[in-house]
């Protein structure tokens, strides 16, 4: 198993790779491969570990009542699953999980998850730490939820990429066709609104990247009025 990968993981960010060695060995945690297009978990699968994705990425998906389909996010290397419902009252998959490529996932058990907290404070400290960003990034998506118009949906977006990335010359993970999945809109509507958006002098694009050329406008867009 690549220890390397693993370390650089949250869940285990700090601890010496013999210590890493040594939680996997003893717990016989398990790397699985899976292919492009393979569901990893069932959304309403009972949550009894949490993944560790190694490499590849997966996407997070869920269903309408009607059965469309929405992709809520994507998730890559040293990003993990599972982490926010395995001690929960209902503690099932809130979400279908499919690998985007080929993904390789180590899955760590329940029981493991409670024995390396008793005896490991790194790894206490990690899964704790984990768990509140869960909750930071789930208040984000309320606020997400509160944006009524594409254009704000989209200058909060970059708000927040901005404050990852500390730069306004701005490196997307995402294809156009992702991004509006992730705003439940059609792709065409979000490249016109880009254009409005460059020709206003707000924004830039070429390819994957996106310059905020206005940023205070950009803050302002998330305010006005629909």
């Amino acid at each position: 198993m690549h220890l390397e990968r693993v370390r650089q993981s949250k869940l285990f960010k700090m601890m010496d790779q013999s210590e890493i060695k040594e939680i996997l060995d003893t717990f016989h945690i398990l790397k699985k491969d899976f292919e492009k297009d393979q569901v990893i978990v069932l959304e309403g699968d009972e949550c009894s570990f949490i993944g560790l994705i190694l490499s590849g990425m997966v996407e997070v998906k869920k269903s309408s009542v009607s059965g469309k389909e929405y992709t809520i996010t994507t998730l890559s290397q040293g990003d993990t699953f599972g982490e926010a419902v395995i001690f929960s009252s209902a503690n099932t998959f809130p979400a279908t999980i499919v690998s985007k490529t080929k993904t390789e996932v180590i899955f760590i058990p329940k029981h493991a998850i409670i024995e390396m907290c008793k005896k490991n404070e790194k790894f206490l400290y990690n899964f704790l730490n984990l768990l509140s960003d869960r909750i930071l990034l789930l208040n984000a998506k309320l606020k997400e939820n509160t944006l009524s118009t594409l254009r704000q949906k989209i200058c909060n977006f970059l708000i927040e990429e901005y404050k990852k990335q500390k730069t306004t010359k701005l490196k997307l993970n995402f294809t156009k066709q992702e991004l509006a999945k992730i705003f439940n809109v059609q792709r065409p509507s979000l490249s016109r609104e880009l254009i409005k958006m460059k020709e206003e002098g707000l924004i830039d694009f070429w390819g994957k990247e996106i310059w905020v050329k206005d940023l205070e406008k950009i803050e302002e867009c998330m305010y006005e009025d629909a």
